[in-house]
């Protein structure tokens, strides 16, 4: 016969059964055999495609109908119909499930098809002419399929199913166990549980007691490796001890699982068989069970490799069951007047591949080996859907919003297709709180909203209480964190009380008695519900102060959303035993008490509650020291709080002990429950804190401490407030919960500072009143440790130290030892200002670099980068870290950060506004307004950094003039293609409220940017007076930023001087006389900059003051310099300091004169900017004292690192030493002009230029993405002129995946722009190209017109060229250059040699830039003795443009200093002799 997947094959098979239906099987006695001939007839005709599923289910329902008549017909049971007629129900759910996936029909089938199975005795006794066997598949799909659409109610009839089948084959319950976990079968979808409740129980009924001992699970899986670590890992987050050392612990659960063990099993399994089997499903789950556990645990880089392993693992299975059509759309939403655009996909045509539709159809000639492990397609569906949601997680958390979004949608979108509703909510959630993040809140709101409706009109795919409440906690804590933010849409006091009634709803279900545990304490019973006075009793498990907050203990139902912005309150429900706080809160403020009081009315009893003194045990020594820093002796591995009970880390360690099974679960739902309910109390003293109820607010937080940690719910003796807060300030190894303390810590430290000076309400607040300086700085320090890998976090902490560093300088109130000798206050405030910066970039940058330089893996079929040992990191990289993993490290490791500098001075710029801009006036007692704090901080090699804080005032710059009064509106508005109206890239920031006249200029730029639409002279002189106006404001604009933001301190912001020798003698000449001469004991480092400076900036002797400065550090009070100097009465003493200050100043002035008189005083070393996003779009290089500056800008300090570290490694590492910034040979071109073919005079003023310098490339023509790709890795420089950044042509994912790359020089509108994302990474194509390796790109901030910036481009490759001539030939190159010498030491103080350990590589196509600059004799060609490079000549070429500042400001230089070299073989065509 013919094959079944042919479709002459299937078409044959159908014709039989037609012929057998019509001519054979037509009388009553044989309707059982007809109903078996529909159902092969229906596998036939589903086996030939979808668009059949409609005949499909007509015949599965006709065979229902004839063999339900049957069934209840008379003496019929035990027959083999008895089997067909529940295999026909199950088959035609699944047939509806294609078809229509929302259809209620598909619950109902299965449901009927279970209770006709569980009637039936034939199971259990041999006499049926059906092989049994060939149910299981069957029974395997179905409960994959209610698992995934998260349907539990029916899983324990399934589980007793499975168990009647192989009990009837005589297999041990041992086997089928395995099988089941091999499979993960034994919970549903998205379950932090890997064992649910119905499965222990039915296999308790089967096989006893011992069933629920971890020993008799262990003994089940010893057999597999893979099994056995799976088993244990899954509950090792229950144990501190996870990521131990190779020490043994004896017991019944081994303890001693390493990362490396379980990488290890999942190497074995995917080397073992192909990607397609078992063993790989097996492995992905190894992976992403690593990645959840390593997630806890804060270590979020490590866990989204093995989250994208095992992603990449099941998309392999995912793809090779199923098809589908997908397209990806963007939708615009008006976004509280801002138009934004939203990724979405729409998936069509899902389906599983043919031959796998009815590969499980016991009908024909099937048959099934039952000791077969099996993977349904829903059960590959499920694992992909998971993988999809937790690599989409982690990546938002480390700050990759774009590659977040995209993954998140995308799994909406294939969940929506399929009506998976439990991860249509998973996703909605996560999208939510995305877009909560990126500032699009209504867009958030409107997500979550929508997932809340989902749950209420699906209730049967929420089955799972404990899953249920998850989700609704979540999402009614997101709305009220969205509500919050809104505040300032609505009235005050409707926002606060929505957000208060949001946040009720999420309490009330976080103490629902649904989360009731088995895990209780010795002797600790179930309490009958209780309701607590609201003025007296146990206030937030832990000794409270006056002010007491209302308990509710009354258990209620879990209700649906809340509808309306004035939905009513839930009520707060909770059981005694619920594995929380002894007294779960519920009403928190006074809108709260109304449901209480209606509550107390049905309730009896109210016992009161008595406050004991608790008593307090720690594992570890309670000293500490009276440094900032914690001590070291403070460290402990994991938390002991015991009472009467026991606390979390007790807990956890007799729950290992014990060996129960169900502790396990239930202590693994503990953790989940206490996070979640730990997260709630957080954001709620958030929200109070904002309400200005602080004392609550303090309550609240520290509930969500005693939430983390404490396990006795009935016992009263609890730990008094400053023993909390002792504990959650302990550093701990191996912390499951180390980002909520991370949280945790910096939010009571913001609450805490901004009611520092509340003294006269101390008196009746708790002990968060009183907290240390030093205390504060000691939690945020672990704050930091713990947050470093959680970049929004630990952005906002290292901000914050930043500044307390910063006070401590200006301060007596504030002021404390500095940790470590060598660094001082300066070092500490740099160095937590630049790890505030950039932090999302940095690890993506590290990520790159790590990946982009494993060795090439000889069998690329089965490799997996987690797991090949040919494609690990080699540990010689020793890739750049953020931040130690111990406080005890800091020192040590900021100490190395400085003395690795690069050998460029590095400017880190913040501006600090709103929340930050308060909390600065309060702590400084300043009375008159500031709008914002401008943060800078200098960082030199060899040289102690400086930093300033200086107050910024507003630049209201006014748009209007005479010139511009004689312009009609009509005429400055009429222009050609402006259909679209200018997006503003970064949304909104402080600089739109202390300088908005910069948008302002941009915006009408953009207006005016196209050519008139009647090309008159009238009408192109009244377009060019506008645009020469606009150039006129904006050179303004930028000249008041520099006045009004930094004044004299703008000093800090210019390079080195490079004649080294003149300078030094000057100055120290001038140290030695203002010591003898005047009294001063000066900070050397900040006269070497203010004398670099020149004498204009020397503006009074306040300036000169601030040299007396020890620490490197100033912080201004208001105005420019010293408001509160100017208020002081003059005395002798102040008269004798300012004679001293005034021959200083003389002195230094005569200083600056003689350097000003040097030649070469203005040749200046380059400088590095490293710009808070908040403040990146400013074209800060056009500033008066930067326009001749050269200067460059990075998006953090980690990325210049990173950047040096892939230059230096892509050459030989012998070589790769001689030079600390990377050459260039500007010939060694290619070029893309005019692609697009509009921009016709631009292609004739280069065309034929490029040609001339022998430059490779394209003009009026597009190329392939392949061409683009092998230009970028086999030249030095690429040109872009075209229209925007060129993205259009090679796309950023594209860009970033090179392993190296050459400079770019983008000419188009906007090229250099960067878009802002709310606090995720900036988007931009300068930024793709620093992550492929380009060591410099020049690009454009905003719009530009073709033929001004066609001159500047022009400009500055004439210029590039004239100094490559220049430049000697590799030839003439002889002996050694001193300067490579010294900074050749210094690279290898940086450890960036490069691995010098053999390693199998993939040899590049590209000479390497470090490569091409060798001679025939070895010798490495510097650009010392010339030394130029690319960013000097910047300036110049911006005074080429018409308008100098409009057009030429626009262009600035990502990178780092790349210098101008010759290579061999690379010259210009000789000049043409015709004319």
């Amino acid at each position: 016969m013919f094959s079944l997947s042919s479709k002459l094959g299937q078409q044959t098979r159908i014709e039989i059964a037609d012929i057998l239906l019509k001519n054979v099987y037509i009388t009553e006695d044989m309707h059982v055999e007809r109903a078996r001939i529909l159902i092969w007839k229906a596998r036939m005709t589903r086996a030939s495609g979808t668009e059949h599923l409609a005949d499909c289910i007509r015949f599965l329902s006709e065979a229902i109908s004839i063999l339900s008549e049957v069934h209840h017909g008379p003496n019929k049971e035990g027959a083999s119909s008895s089997h067909q007629l529940p295999i026909a129900y199950c088959l035609r759910a699944f047939c509806t499930q294609e078809a229509e996936p929302n259809s209620k029909k598909v619950f109902q089938d299965i449901s009927t098809s279970l209770n006709l199975w569980l009637r039936i005795r034939s199971l259990d006794v041999s006499e049926d002419s059906l092989p049994t066997e060939n149910i299981v598949p069957l029974l395997y799909n179905v409960i994959d399929l209610m698992s995934v659409k998260g349907c539990t109610e029916l899983h324990h009839h399934i589980y007793q199913l499975i168990f009647r089948l192989f009990k009837r084959k005589h297999v041990k319950m041992e086997v089928c166990l395995r099988m089941m976990w091999e499979c993960r079968r034994l919970s549903h979808a998205l379950c932090p549980s890997p064992i649910s409740d119905a499965f222990i129980l039915s296999l308790s009924e089967n096989c006893g007691d011992k069933s629920t001992c971890t020993d008799f699970w262990i003994d089940c899986l010893k057999d597999s490796k893979s099994n056995l670590i799976g088993f244990q890992q899954n509950f090792h987050d229950l144990h501190n001890n996870f990521l131990r050392t190779s020490k043994k612990d004896k017991g019944p659960f081994q303890l001693d699982i390493t990362i490396d063990d379980i990488t290890d099993s999942a190497s074995e399994l995917i080397s073992s068989a192909s990607l397609s089997g078992h063993s790989s499903f097996a492995a992905a789950y190894l992976y992403y069970d690593l990645s959840e556990r390593l997630i806890s645990f804060g270590k979020l880089s490590e866990a989204l490799s093995y989250a994208k392993e095992a992603y990449r693992i099941r998309t392999l299975l995912f793809q090779e069951k199923f098809k589908y059509t997908a397209e990806k759309q963007f939708e615009k939403f008006n976004d509280a007047g801002k138009i934004s655009e939203i990724r979405t996909y729409r998936i069509t045509d899902f389906q599983v591949y043919k031959s796998l539709a009815t590969d499980f159809w016991p009908c024909g000639n099937f048959f099934w080996d039952i000791n077969r492990s099996y993977l349904s397609r829903w059960n590959v569906l499920q694992c992909y859907l998971e993988s999809t949601l937790q690599v989409g997680i982690v990546n938002e958390l480390i700050g990759n919003g774009l590659e977040a979004e995209s993954l998140l949608s995308w799994g909406k979108a294939i969940s929506c297709s399929q009506s998976l509703f439990p991860f249509v909510v998973a996703f909605s959630s996560a999208l939510g709180n995305f877009y909560q993040k990126k500032q699009s809140l209504d867009l958030a709101e409107k997500e979550i909203q929508n997932a809340k409706e989902i749950i209420v009109t699906n209730q049967r795919e929420f089955s799972c209480v404990k899953c249920k409440l998850k989700l609704e906690v979540t999402l009614d804590k997101q709305l009220g964190d969205i509500s919050r933010k809104q505040i300032d849409r609505v009235s005050q006091a409707d926002g606060f009380l929505h957000a208060e009634s949001l946040f009720s709803a999420a309490l009330g279900k976080i103490c629902c008695s649904a989360w009731k545990s088995c895990i209780r304490s010795h002797g600790e019973d179930v309490a009958d519900a209780t309701v607590i006075n609201i003025n007296g009793g146990e206030v937030l498990g832990y000794k409270a102060g006056k002010t007491k907050l209302s308990v509710n203990k009354e258990p209620t139902e879990s209700k649906g959303p809340m509808r309306g912005r004035r939905a009513k309150p839930s009520p707060a429900c909770v059981s005694k035993d619920l594995d929380l706080i002894s007294e779960p809160i519920s009403r928190l403020t006074r809108s709260m008490r109304q449901s209480l009081k209606d509550q107390r009315q049905n309730c009896s009893n109210v016992p009161e509650v008595v406050s004991k003194k608790p008593s307090f045990c720690d594992v570890s020594d309670c000293s500490g020291g009276e440094r900032v820093l914690l001590d070291t002796k403070n460290t402990v591995h994991g938390f002991c709080i015991c009472y009467k009970g026991k606390c979390m880390q007790c807990l956890s360690v007799g729950v290992m002990e014990s060996g129960s099974l169900d502790s396990l679960v239930s202590l693994k739902w503990e953790l989940c429950h206490r996070r979640l309910a730990s997260s709630i109390l957080v954001n709620l003293g958030k929200y109070l804190a904002h309400s200005g109820k602080v004392h609550l607010a303090h309550e609240a937080l520290l509930h969500s401490i005693s939430v983390l940690f404490k396990s006795n719910r009935s016992s009263h003796k609890e730990p008094s407030v400053s023993e909390l807060l002792e504990f959650i300030g302990k550093e701990a190894t191996r912390d499951v919960f180390a980002i909520d303390r991370a949280i945790i810590l910096y939010n009571l430290c913001r609450l805490s500072l901004s009611n520092y000076h509340c003294r006269e309400s101390r008196s009746i607040c708790c002990d968060l009143s009183h907290i240390p300086f030093t205390k504060l700085v000691s939690w945020l320090t672990l704050a930091f440790i713990l947050s470093r890998e959680v970049p929004i976090v630990f952005q906002k902490v290292s901000r914050l130290l930043a500044l307390l560093y910063m006070l401590s300088s200006s301060s007596d109130e504030f002021s404390f030892d500095c940790d470590g000798k060598e660094l001082s206050t300066s070092h500490w405030v740099s160095y937590f200002h630049q790890a505030s910066l950039g932090t999302h970039i940095s690890y993506q940058f590290i990520s790159n670099l790590s990946r982009g330089h494993k060795p090439q893996c000889l069998s690329d079929k089965e490799c997996t980068e987690a797991t090949c040992s040919s494609c690990m990191v080699p540990e010689e990289l020793d890739l750049p870290r953020l931040a130690p993993e111990r406080t005890q490290d800091l020192v040590q490791f900021a100490r190395e950060f400085f003395n690795n500098l690069p050998s460029s001075t590095i400017i880190c710029i913040s501006l600090l506004g709103g929340a930050l801009n308060q909390l600065l006036q309060e702590l400084m007692h300043i009375r008159s307004p500031v709008c914002a704090w401008v943060l800078v901080s200098r960082l030199t090699l060899k040289s102690q950094p400086v930093a300033t804080l200086l107050p910024v005032d507003s630049i209201l710059e006014d748009m209007s003039d005479e010139d511009s009064a004689n312009i009609s509106s009509t005429e400055a508005t009429q222009v050609k293609n402006l259909e679209r109206r200018w997006l503003c890239p970064w949304g909104s920031t402080v600089v739109d409220d202390v300088a908005p006249a910069f948008k302002s200029i941009l915006e009408e730029s953009h207006t005016s940017s196209g050519s008139p639409v009647e090309d008159t002279r009238e009408h192109r002189h009244s377009w060019w007076k506008k645009r020469k106006r606009l150039d006129h404001h904006l050179k303004k604009f930028l000249r008041n930023l520099e006045a009004s933001w930094l004044g004299p301190w703008r000093c800090l912001l210019l390079g080195d001087l490079s004649n080294f020798k003149l300078p030094d003698s000057v100055q120290k000449k001038l140290v030695k006389d203002l010591k003898s001469k005047c009294k001063m004991e000066v900070n050397e480092m900040l006269l070497k900059v203010l004398l670099g400076g020149g004498i204009e900036n020397f503006e009074g002797e306040a300036c000169v003051a601030q040299l007396s400065l020890r620490n490197g550090c100033y912080v201004g009070r208001g105005g420019y310099l010293y408001e509160e100097d100017s208020c002081k009465t003059p005395t002798a003493a102040a008269n004798t300091s300012e004679s001293r200050h005034g021959l200083a100043l003389q002195l230094i002035r005569e200083a600056a004169t003689k350097l000003e008189q040097h030649d070469g005083c203005d040749n200046r070393e380059p400088i590095i900017l490293v710009l808070d996003p908040e403040v990146q779009m400013l074209p800060w290089e056009n500033i008066p004292i930067l326009r001749k500056q050269e200067v460059y800008r990075m998006p953090s300090v980690g990325s210049i690192f990173a950047v040096l570290k892939k230059r230096c490694l892509q050459g030989e590492p012998a070589r790769s030493q001689a030079a600390s910034f990377p050459l260039i040979d500007p010939l060694d071109s290619f070029y893309l002009l005019n692609p697009g073919g509009d921009l016709s005079e631009t292609q004739v003023e280069f065309e034929s230029w490029f040609r001339d310098q022998n430059f490779e490339g394209k003009a009026g023509s597009v190329p392939s993405a392949e061409e683009l790709t092998e230009a970028l890795k086999s030249h030095d420089l690429f040109l872009y002129f075209g229209h925007g950044s060129g993205a259009q042509y090679l796309s950023s994912r594209e860009i970033e995946k090179l392993e190296n790359c050459c400079a770019t020089f983008l000419m188009g509108c906007s090229s250099g722009s960067l878009r802002l994302k709310g606090c995720y990474i900036p988007q931009g194509i300068p930024l793709s190209y620093l992550l492929a390796g380009s060591p410099a790109i020049v690009a454009n901030l905003w719009d530009v017109t073709d033929r001004d910036i066609d001159r500047f481009g022009k400009a500055l490759l004439e210029a590039w060229l004239r100094e490559r001539s220049d430049s000697p030939s590799p030839s003439s190159s002889e002996g050694g250059c001193s300067q490579c010498e010294s900074l050749a030491n210094e690279l290898a103080a940086m450890n960036l040699k490069g691995n010098t350990t053999k390693r199998t590589r993939k040899p590049s196509s590209r000479k390497n830039l470090a490569q091409s600059n060798v001679d025939g004799s070895g010798k490495m060609e510097c650009n010392h003795k010339n030394g130029r490079k690319i960013g000097s000549f910047i300036a110049a070429a911006r005074e080429v443009c018409t308008l100098p500042y409009l057009i030429g400001a626009a262009p600035v230089c990502y990178g780092v200093p790349t210098g101008i070299t010759r290579k061999k073989g690379i010259e210009a065509l000789p000049p043409s002799s015709s004319c």
